[in-house]
């Protein structure tokens, strides 16, 4: 046990300047990051929308009145006739 505690602290004792980093790398591409992230976000929205419409249709579906269904149906079935 004593040598896995010796083992594992001395991992981190190592691992210590991996995480003092200094930021010597700057780019400027941010804004370019954040409008592709942007653009992503925007197609997953629109992607997002039919789904959105067609579960609300779905839910409406199920939870409207029987006698209101039937008579839209009827109603559209002699409209095309």
């Amino acid at each position: 046990m004593k040598k896995v505690l010796s083992a594992a602290f001395s991992m981190m004792v190592l691992a210590t300047p991996v995480l003092a980093e200094t930021g010597a790398r700057e780019d400027s591409s941010n804004v370019l990051v954040w409008a592709f992230l942007g653009i992503c976000g925007l197609i997953i929205f629109l992607q997002m929308v039919p789904v959105a419409t067609l579960a609300f249709g779905l839910i409406k579906g199920v939870f409207s009145k029987k006698e209101a269904m039937e008579d839209e149906l009827e109603t559209a079935t002699s409209k095309y006739r």
